[in-house]
């Protein structure tokens, strides 16, 4: 049984990695800054949770002591590009202090210790080559995007320094159930809001030319687990499904799922100040170490919907 901390444990992605590691028999350690989201919350299911702030390294020395992993998965951060439009200052704080506040106590008390950092495709910025490779220059196009590219090289620099294992995952775009503010949950939450509203229906939307690559949130804990078990130190890996989908699709996919008919508007709030056109995953890498897409974008698309009949927002949330 591994010990296993997971900074960022209570969001998103860091609730169903606990709860995939748990049922694998590890002992998992995670960390929330925020109080955790009851839903995510029944994600995860079980494991320790314990207060972390990554921008005051006694606290993070104080819970790694504790702790003692075998493994971090780092996620504790500031995880939105819009917020870092207007907090570059936060964002790195955050993104790029935490990070090394992380990397020096392993530095100086458990330079074993596997640590397996959550970068992003936002790194790549507007990439030259489509699907992006791992070795395509980090040229972020947000503040966000920058703080996690300088995160990234960072991390390498520690493994190549003083031969920490550290794995730098890419992360591309994940969605499913719970997860809030990305395109995919917005647009089902507002068709679920939509079904019990009078007509006239209409769902706003954003830029629906724009192209991405979106992996189920499942398939992509599972990428994790065999970037740690079987990857490389020192590696990126990209984390996609390796097809793209663009927002009118996904637009689409929702309207025939859902039980009202329901027109399309396009809202000027949620445009983007800087949006890539396309942003697509050259997978072979993560493929080679035996990993591939099990979920089917179409079960993604029902289990998002039902999520948003059954959990219905005070509000609905604008992508971030």
């Amino acid at each position: 049984m591994a010990r296993v901390l997971i900074t960022g444990g209570t969001g998103f992605l860091g609730s169903y990695l606990s709860r995939f590691l748990t049922e694998r028999g590890d002992h998992v350690t995670r960390t929330y800054f925020v109080d955790p989201d009851p839903f995510l919350r029944e994600v995860a299911r079980t494991g320790e949770t314990v207060h972390l702030d990554v921008r005051d390294p006694k606290e993070v020395a104080s819970v790694l002591e504790r702790a003692r992993p075998d493994t971090i998965y780092h996620f504790g951060g500031q995880p939105y590009v819009r917020p870092s439009w207007e907090d570059p200052t936060g964002t790195f704080r955050t993104n790029v202090e935490g990070t090394i506040h992380i990397l020096e106590w392993l530095r100086l008390n458990a330079p074993k210790t596997k640590l397996a950092f959550a970068g992003s495709s936002a790194a790549y910025g507007i990439a030259v080559h489509q699907p992006i490779p791992e070795d395509e220059p980090l040229l972020p196009s947000s503040p966000y995007g920058s703080s996690k590219a300088a995160a990234d090289v960072i991390c390498y620099q520690y493994c190549v320094s003083y031969s920490i294992p550290i794995f730098r995952f890419r992360i591309f775009a994940t969605t499913g159930p719970g997860k809030s503010g990305d395109a995919p949950n917005d647009f089902a939450t507002q068709v679920a809001q939509l079904e019990r509203s009078p007509p006239p229906r209409v769902l706003k939307v954003g830029s629906l030319e724009t192209r991405r690559d979106f992996s189920d949130v499942r398939d992509t804990v599972r990428a994790m687990w065999t970037i740690v078990e079987r990857g490389t130190p020192g590696e990126a890996y990209n984390i996609g499904s390796g097809v793209t989908r663009s927002m009118r699709a996904i637009v689409e996919g929702l309207q025939r799922l859902a039980k009202e008919p329901i027109e399309v508007r396009e809202d000027e709030a949620r445009l983007r100040r800087v949006d890539e056109p396309v942003i697509h995953a050259d997978n072979r890498r993560l493929k080679s170490l035996g990993w591939a897409p099990e979920v089917p974008w179409e079960r993604t698309l029902e289990d998002l919907l039902d999520h948003w009949r059954s959990h219905p927002p005070a509000a609905a949330p604008a992508p971030k």
